[in-house]
């Protein structure tokens, strides 16, 4: 998802298009982030939800897919809060890429962190217990 960030890093603060074509190929960098973002998602997702599952233990599923998702949206709408805030910050001091590197940044990050745990065994699926239910 990182990675998803490089293609408008890499086109920030180019002067704006003149119109016609050079306008439609200005709007290129954020489609691609939005595609990459968009494909990452969906590779993701899966292994997201059996992680609810698995730190539920079984019980109480729904719940615990609702509080992860009232946070996941907390979580969202302050980050595009900042993320906004940055983004007119940075171009009116005259940085519009560095919003792009944080995030690109801030991913790879997430990503090497993930790696990090996945080494140390915390990833793992632990077995849980089978109890039987008496018929």
């Amino acid at each position: 998802m990182g990675a998803a960030f490089l293609p408008p890093l890499l086109t920030a603060g180019s002067p704006p298009p003149a119109g016609g074509w050079s306008a439609a190929l200005a709007v290129t960098p954020l489609l691609l982030c939005a595609g990459l973002l968009a494909v990452a998602t969906t590779v993701l997702y899966p292994f997201e939800m059996d992680t609810v599952v698995s730190l539920a233990g079984g019980r109480w599923v729904a719940t615990h897919y609702g509080l992860y998702n009232t946070v996941c949206g907390i979580g969202i709408t302050l980050g595009n809060l900042a993320t906004g805030a940055l983004l007119d910050t940075t171009r009116d001091m005259g940085r519009p890429a560095l919003p792009w590197l944080v995030l690109a940044l801030l991913g790879g990050g997430c990503a090497a962190a993930l790696a990090a745990l996945s080494r140390t065994g915390r990833l793992t699926a632990r077995p849980q217990p089978v109890t039987s239910v008496p018929t």
